[in-house]
């Protein structure tokens, strides 16, 4: 550079790399005709002949670093050269600007965006709801992905499956669509029915656009019989490994568990959790391979239900599902259940629970105000805690309390049980449900037998159902595993971040989830270097800022190949939605006079139930139901669980018929329709509702 380039030179100087990519360099921005950034080492010989002399660029290096130590941490500063070697310094600062990660729309993607991606929150929305921490996100995302192309090999490779915009998780539906329908030929529409989504609202609408996915490619799956054969084998055999893979995740979780984390140094309690993600990797991985077995199942038999039985006859299939044994998250809330029956039973220990709000109740029951006569109830809850306390709602979330951690969580939903025991009585349960299932098996042999080849479609059909059944119980089970082993490493994240705050270098206990798993390594393995603690801070300051801009907004539903947000309509035909679906989804526009106003979703539970709604927009609002509303929410994950046997139905803007909250209202025999596109905006707590879970409409017949 020549001495009139010097003298005219100047921009901006970072003491930290604002893009988060580089951690032990400065960066110096040029600004001017020709921008331009170059970075530094923080110490040492600086030879960078083609941007500038080294003493010029020296001056710039001791300003900032003079700035990061008045500062307490990373700095910019304005820098404006005049002469080599001379320069004037001013407007220093912290670096303040917000840090994504996790990559964001036309970004941190390792692909060329295809033209068949497409970017949904269906089912993303469901099991991961709210904006990823930068942990969880670094944590679980290439497992995610990789579980997802375990099954298509050579078909998806090279394409990502999970990406995240502006901090919320995307399934790519496109690439999804692009297997089950060109490489498979089967039917999108069943799928989409399965999964939900703003779709799925398109194709399961009287009349809507995705009658072009209905039909099977005979020519196509001929071709591809071998591999659908490996594909069926593999899904077969997913039931039989899953006892194995549940005991290395057990085996895991107990080996963490009796770690003595007091005499564990900070390297060795983080070599520990570098060990454990391993196997969290590979349970990510088979849940995955799970979920596409089950979803498959579906796909046949709703298939073979609208063509064998026909569409209206959808409350069959689904009755034929519902009241399944050895789903761990029903059991878990029967379990709790029966809690409640017999502490409802006592007068005792009815009129204990009754004193107590949720929020002291789990004090109380451990305290020397519980009477030694009920002292079971104490012996129950610990239980109950000790096999399911792990749970929580958006619990893939690392950052997510568990129920054993804030036991007010779930003891709330308990107090009612309790309280309304009219409403709670499992064994009643078990059997209606029982019963419900068996006498729908029966009707569809019957219906099937009036055809000439109703013996052969009754052998097909049950066949269906049988895989069904048995498949169904992996869309909870492996994640529950997963979730015990989460919390014993939650217990040790717990543990690091309370050694970092007393050495100052974190601030807050929840500082770990805002540094991602290889910042983790390095602040533990270089923890005694002031500046890696100073940037460390400076990461999670700005990316907590980051963080709640994010929450600020919801995620659009749908995303194209570059992540931009896009209309339901386009994402499946590639044209504007109809004047319909604007109308249908236009609350501004409805009047009292319009009433009744039925919305559509996709039928997901059977039976009919009419009552006031109560509009929740997380767990914690949830719990606010009252015995006979009807719960009306964005989406319900497993955390919401318990609140459901206080429902008189359930109505959700996000899933399908496999989605959690569909599955855990059938294991209720609750009548549930999902993904009813803005429901929340267009129903309002109070209205009185009509809920039809076998044609899929919500009918609002009166405002509040």
């Amino acid at each position: 550079m020549n001495a009139t380039l010097t003298e005219h030179a100047g921009g901006l100087a970072w003491s930290e790399d604002p893009l988060g990519r580089e951690l032990s360099a400065l960066r110096i921005d040029f600004e001017g005709a020709a921008p331009r950034s170059i970075s530094l080492p923080r110490r040492g010989p600086i030879s960078l002949a083609d941007h500038g002399d080294a003493d010029t660029l020296g001056a710039v290096r001791e300003e900032l670093l003079e700035a990061e130590r008045t500062l307490g941490g990373p700095a910019v500063v304005r820098w404006r050269a005049y002469g080599a070697g001379n320069i004037d310094a001013s407007d220093a600062r912290l670096i303040d600007e917000p840090l994504p990660w996790g990559g964001g729309p036309g970004r941190g993607l390792p692909h060329a965006p295809q033209s068949t991606d497409r970017w949904s929150r269906a089912n993303a929305g469901e099991v991961i709801p709210n904006v990823m921490t930068p942990l969880s996100w670094s944590v679980i995302a290439d497992a995610l992905d990789r579980g997802f192309h375990a099954p298509w090999g050579e078909w998806s490779e090279g394409r990502r499956f999970v990406a995240l915009y502006d901090g919320y998780a995307y399934f790519n539906i496109g690439l999804m669509m692009e297997i089950i329908q060109e490489r498979l030929g089967l039917t999108g529409t069943h799928f989409l029915e399965a999964v939900g989504g703003p779709e799925a609202a398109e194709v399961v609408r009287p009349g809507g656009n995705g009658e072009r996915s209905t039909k099977i490619r005979w020519l196509t799956m001929v071709r591809e019989i071998p591999y659908m054969i490996r594909w069926l084998r593999d899904q077969d055999q997913l039931p039989k490994r899953w006892p194995v893979e549940r005991k290395s995740c057990e085996d895991e979780r107990d080996r963490l568990k009796g770690l003595d984390i007091d005499a564990l140094s900070d390297r060795e309690m983080f070599r520990e959790l570098s060990q454990s993600s391993a196997e969290s990797d590979r349970q990510t991985v088979f849940l995955m391979r799970a979920q596409a077995a089950v979803f498959s199942a579906a796909q046949g038999l709703l298939w073979a239900t609208d063509r064998w039985l026909g569409s209206n006859r959808r409350d069959l299939v689904l009755s034929v599902l519902q009241g399944l044994p050895g789903v761990r998250t029903q059991e878990g809330n029967i379990a709790l259940r029966r809690v409640a029956q017999r502490t409802a039973a006592s007068p005792e220990a009815a009129e204990f629970v009754r004193r107590e709000e949720p929020a002291s109740l789990w004090r109380a029951v451990h305290s020397d105000q519980l009477p030694g006569s009920i002292a079971w109830l104490r012996d129950e809850l610990d239980d109950f805690m000790a096999e399911y306390g792990h749970r929580a709602a958006g619990e893939l979330e690392a950052a997510e309390p568990r129920w054993v951690e804030q036991p007010e969580l779930i003891l709330d939903t308990f107090r009612d049980y309790v309280l309304h025991p009219e409403r709670n009585n499992p064994d009643e349960l078990i059997e209606r449900q029982r019963t419900t299932r068996v006498e729908a098996e029966a009707e569809i042999r019957e219906h099937l037998s009036q055809h000439p080849f109703g013996r052969f479609r009754w052998m097909l059909f049950n066949a269906q159902i049988r895989q069904a059944r048995r498949l169904q119980p992996l869309r909870e089970n492996p994640k529950f595993s997963l979730l015990e082993l989460s919390l014993q490493q939650r217990r040790l994240w717990k543990t690091l971040a309370t050694r970092w705050i007393e050495r100052d270098l974190l601030n807050d206990p929840d500082d770990v989830y805002f540094l991602l798993f290889d910042e983790l390594a390095t602040l533990t393995r270089r923890s005694g270097d002031a500046t890696i603690a100073a940037r460390m801070r400076s990461r999670i300051r700005r990316r907590r800022l980051q963080f709640v801009e994010w929450e600020k907004s919801q995620a659009p539903p749908l995303r194209d190949r570059f992540g931009d947000p896009i209309g339901s309509a386009e994402a499946v035909t590639g044209e504007q939605p109809p004047a319909s679906v604007e109308a249908e989804t236009a609350p501004e526009q409805e009047s009292d006079l319009d009433l009744p106003l039925t919305l559509r979703g996709i039928a997901a539970s059977t039976g009919e139930a009419e009552g006031r709604a109560h509009v929740a927009d997380s767990a914690v609002t949830g719990r606010a139901l009252t015995p006979g509303q009807i719960l009306v929410a964005r989406f319900t994950d497993p955390g919401w669980t318990p609140i459901f046997p206080l429902a008189a139905a359930v109505v959700t803007e996000i899933g399908g018929v496999l989605s959690h909250g569909a599955i855990v209202a059938r294991e209720f025999g609750i009548p549930a329709v999902v993904n009813v596109q803005k429901a929340t905006q267009q129903i309002r707590s109070g209205d009185l509702l009509r809920v039809d879970g076998a044609s899929g409409q919500v009918t609002i017949v009166e405002r509040a």
